[in-house]
């Protein structure tokens, strides 16, 4: 751009610009889930969810059973993952997109709500003729359950996703300021659920929602530093072209970047963009005013248990998962199973000359070679045709290299070990990353079958964490 003529032109990056832009929907990377128990990818996580769950020792479920993240090898997109076997939840439930329920729709639930409370319209399951409520939820009432032994709320408001999204931010925002403790909020399109370690009261509460806010300030000053807004930032950033195509997300980065540029336009877009699709300013604003006008009535209802109208926004904010008692046995079946199957190339460590292709479970307990009668037999992966041909260069007396050396001297040290533990040594040698001197330290505080297999497991998640130092 001339500043003097006031006139634009292309340079070569315009193009490159131009042509990855193309398309609105964001570029977003995937990462393979490796299982290091199964040693077998389970599945996909996007970049999102990545930068800002993956962190070591996060909980999250995938096919329906709960993975802990190891750690994360950015530069192989992988997250390697072990399963789970009892706890909570870290993370959400649910981390995607749902097609929002708009006002409209929200309120006509409201109103067959009215009808079948008062008998004109029945419904197939009886759960809204049995409330004990005074009143029933619907576009003009909202009703809050309140459990005191729980510290939760759950306001029951037929305004739609957006208004309710809207609504849970101000309530969470307000409520945590005055309360001076944190207010978890979650939202539907029929329900607000509130948890906090201080107590809520009804007054509070009220007087909460009946005051008077700009609501634009307080949503987006709500929104700094949430995964929402970071997000939407880093998508924003690469149309602006600040982040590169290929750039991997992460949390702390989008963070950065928003601070960095919180009074430029990039941050105005990211916002107008989260506004516009997951909050409704005007819409709460008009809700607002008819709950101080008393055009929409709020009614507190104390009670022991959370009626069956609140348990699908509780099933996603208090949910305990456990695992099966039996889970370390079926892990270890796992492990047992994989290692059993795990090819190896045996090689006579004398001459080089015998060389057999086997899988674990194919090994007897005592090993020799047919050419020699030797009986030190080492053991390599499957693919591994190197080291026959250095042993037999070692054996003619022929010089090696330092690289060879280091092999063979590996290879004796297996030797060793197999010629002294038999089967149980190649069971251990298939251990993902086990390695000779590993493996010797198992085999040296092998207790029994149970404790074998667990320092195997140990060891492979241990070489899965530490791997990603090692090219340094």
């Amino acid at each position: 751009f001339d500043k003097e003529k006031m006139v634009f032109w292309k340079k070569g990056r315009s193009f490159k610009y131009y042509f990855e832009n193309l398309s609105t929907i964001p570029d977003i990377l995937k990462f393979k889930v490796f299982d290091s128990v199964g040693k077998k990818i389970i599945g996909t996580l996007d970049q999102r969810f990545v930068g800002d769950y993956g962190e070591s020792g996060n909980i999250f479920v995938l096919k329906g059973m709960q993975w802990r993240i190891l750690n994360v090898d950015e530069k192989s997109f992988i997250v390697n993952v072990e399963p789970f076997r009892a706890g909570s939840i870290t993370v959400p439930y649910w981390e995607g997109e749902n097609i929002p329920v708009e006002y409209i729709t929200a309120r006509k639930v409201g109103l067959l709500r009215t009808k079948v409370k008062r008998g004109s319209l029945k419904l197939h399951n009886d759960i809204l003729s049995k409330l004990n409520f005074d009143s029933i939820p619907n576009e003009k009432t909202i009703v809050v359950e309140s459990v005191k032994s729980e510290g939760k709320l759950v306001l029951h408001a037929c305004f739609g996703t957006k208004i309710n999204s809207t609504l849970s931010t101000l309530l969470s925002s307000m409520l945590s300021s005055m309360l001076g403790y944190l207010v978890e909020a979650r939202s539907d399109a029929y329900r607000i659920a509130l948890s906090s370690n201080s107590r809520i009261s009804e007054k509070l509460l009220i007087e909460v929602i009946k005051d008077e806010y700009d609501l634009l300030n307080i949503i987006t000053a709500s929104l700094s530093g949430t995964h929402n807004v970071n997000w939407r930032t880093w998508c924003v950033a690469k149309k602006f072209g600040i982040v590169g195509r290929e750039a991997i997300y992460e949390r702390k980065s989008a963070r950065f970047l928003y601070d960095r540029y919180s009074k430029t336009s990039l941050v105005k877009e990211a916002l107008r963009e989260l506004f516009h699709d997951k909050y409704d300013i005007e819409g709460t604003g008009k809700i607002l005013k008819k709950i101080r006008n008393n055009e929409i009535q709020i009614n507190w209802c104390d009670i022991d248990k959370f009626s069956k109208l609140a348990i699908p926004i509780l099933d996603h904010t208090a949910k305990y998962y456990s695992s099966p008692s039996n889970v370390d046995k079926a892990i270890l079946d796992m492990i047992k199973s994989r290692l059993f199957k795990t090819k190896h190339r045996l090689v006579c460590a004398r001459c080089g000359k015998w060389v057999r292709v086997v899988e674990t479970n194919e090994i007897k307990n005592s090993l020799s070679c047919p050419y020699c009668k030797a009986r030190q037999i080492t053991a390599t992966f499957y693919s591994d045709y190197d080291l026959p041909k250095i042993i037999q260069k070692k054996h003619s007396g022929k010089k090696i290299s330092s690289d060879e050396k280091h092999k063979f001297d590996r290879a004796w040290k297996v030797s060793s070990l197999i010629e002294n533990f038999g089967k149980t040594a190649l069971i251990v040698l298939s251990g993902y990353g086990v390695g000779a001197d590993t493996a010797a330290r198992i085999l040296r505080n092998m207790v029994d079958e149970e404790n074998l297999y667990k320092q195997i497991y140990e060891a492979e998640r241990q070489y899965v964490m530490t791997r990603g130092f090692w090219d340094y």
